[in-house]
């Protein structure tokens, strides 16, 4: 990925950064993790003009998912000024997402809101700007003004991508019926991959970070490789062949070491990755696995206070579906506990916050790997997901218990009361 990543950079070099190529570029060079380079091709291209709206928002983005975020906020700002579509770009909510607002008058603030309300544009470009202007309410602790522009937004998104609530429990059906091949089919201990899983917004980003930060492992990210090969293996049934599982295991840690210096340990931090447990413990027996859970209340709020791009994450935008997604993931958590022959260490999100550095140790024992001499950092993977403003930031607690703030407003939240 790396030399693939160079080899379009030296050629954007050579065309004289033109803004077409330099956009694709750095496009690819983001969606491999190479983010330095992106951002050297978006800059050089931006120094070269003429400046492309669409280029600035990638610079944006670029610089938001490495943690730039002051630089990450002054692209979608010139995006904004060089007249970026809003309906096909939501730069909004990626505005939204680079600081803290302190003032109820915040110019970004009045923008949101005007945005919201204006029905020129499509209702999905209207709920980016809601979510966006809710996260600026909560900031604000205005919980009362957040909880209503979160019902407004949320029906927007749920009326325009449905959640097949049948379709799901289908699903979870089928994946409890499915074959777990015996342990054994690839036991290489110079390569040990760690799932870190559990339902979206429940810590799985922060987990990965920390541990990436404390012992060098390497943070791939959401590294989506193991949804797509299970899927492969599953539409073929292939689940139980050996051969086939050595294919996709080779498959697999192909597109977790990349070309880089080699590790052993490899963090693969996909929450939605708990769907296929079965098939990462056929590929690899050495495998760990760290089960998030948080306060489902808790969960429920974060959950309908984002805005997700995926269509998987489509059931966040309704309580009931919610509900129903939760079920499922219990209940496929509860089958695998059963089934597979990998431990599944169980980290509650609660304990994580309050006590990291011993939880961080316990989970270093649990998966084998030493910590980091004093002084030393591992690096983290860029953050791509939802969790990419509250993974930059200090560990803090302040989240324990944030939707007793909102059980006013959003009295549903009740429902879901603790998690298993």
């Amino acid at each position: 990925m790396s030399a693939a990543s160079e080899t379009l950079l030296a050629m954007c070099e050579a065309n004289g950064f033109d803004a077409d190529m330099s956009l694709r570029s750095a496009r690819f060079a983001q969606q491999c993790d190479r983010h330095a380079i992106a951002a050297r091709m978006c800059e050089r291209a931006l120094a070269r003009g003429p400046v492309s709206p669409e280029l600035l928002m990638l610079a944006g983005n670029v610089a938001r998912e490495a943690g730039n975020f002051e630089t990450a906020r002054a692209r979608y700002l010139a995006a904004l000024e060089a007249g970026i579509n809003l309906d096909t770009h939501h730069v909004l909510g990626a505005l939204a997402n680079c600081r803290r607002y302190d003032d109820p008058v915040d110019h970004e603030i009045v923008l949101f809101a005007r945005h919201l309300a204006d029905t020129r544009h499509s209702p999905r470009s209207r709920a980016s700007a809601g979510f966006a202007l809710a996260k600026a309410q909560n900031d604000l602790a205005d919980y009362a003004s957040a909880a209503k522009t979160l019902r407004m937004a949320n029906a927007m998104v749920h009326a325009a991508s449905a959640w097949d609530a049948a379709a799901w429990q289908r699903f979870v059906v089928a994946r409890q019926g499915d074959p777990v091949a015996a342990t054994g089919t690839s036991s290489r201990r110079d390569f040990v991959p760690v799932f870190v899983v559990g339902l979206p917004r429940t810590g799985t980003t922060l987990t990965a970070t920390l541990l990436a930060r404390t012992t060098g492992a390497r943070d791939r990210g959401e590294l989506r490789a193991l949804r797509f090969i299970a899927d492969q293996l599953i539409a073929g049934g292939y689940p139980g062949s050996p051969s086939a599982l050595l294919q996709a295991a080779d498959l697999y840690r192909r597109l977790a070491v990349q070309d880089d210096a080699p590790a052993t340990f490899y963090l693969d931090q996909d929450p939605l990755n708990f769907r296929y447990l079965h098939v990462a413990a056929a590929m690899f027996p050495q495998a760990r696995i760290i089960h998030l859970r948080r306060d489902h209340r808790d969960t429920a709020l974060s959950l309908w206070s984002q805005d997700f791009a995926h269509p998987d994450l489509a059931f966040a935008y309704d309580f009931d579906d919610m509900t129903g997604y939760m079920r499922g993931h219990a209940a496929l958590i509860r089958h695998w506990n059963q089934a597979l022959r990998i431990p599944i260490h169980e980290l509650d999100y609660e304990a994580l916050v309050s006590d990291p550095d011993a939880i961080l140790a316990g989970l270093r024992d649990f998966i084998g790997t030493p910590g980091l001499e004093p002084g030393s950092n591992g690096e983290s993977a860029p953050v791509q997901s939802a969790s990419v403003w509250q993974a930059r930031q200090p560990v803090y607690s302040t989240s324990v218990g944030r939707w007793k703030h909102y059980a006013r407003y959003v009295p549903e939240l009740v429902r879901f009361g603790e998690s298993d």
